[in-house]
């Protein structure tokens, strides 16, 4: 199956230890958070591995999974072929 890498960005993280549970929730690789989040919160991009048979079955399951993960948050989703 080919691979697929989804960038996830979720808006207004409130801190540190919520952008670290859900870079693990989401099984993130990768992120571009800065070293330390201020107060009032700011925009991460996940960047989420996965794998699917073409680029629509992709950007279906990174929605489903970004839905079940981030619930209460704003987010988007976008969808690179590897």
């Amino acid at each position: 199956m080919p691979d697929y890498l989804a960038r996830i960005t979720v808006q207004d993280v409130p801190d540190e230890a919520v952008r670290a549970g859900m870079a693990d929730a989401l099984g993130a690789t990768g992120d571009d958070h800065p070293e330390t989040l201020p107060p009032t919160g700011t925009t991460v991009a996940f960047e989420v591995p996965g794998e699917a048979p073409d680029l629509a079955t992709a950007l279906d399951a990174a929605h489903r999974h970004a839905a079940e993960v981030l619930d209460g948050f704003v987010w988007e989703v976008e969808v690179d072929p590897r």
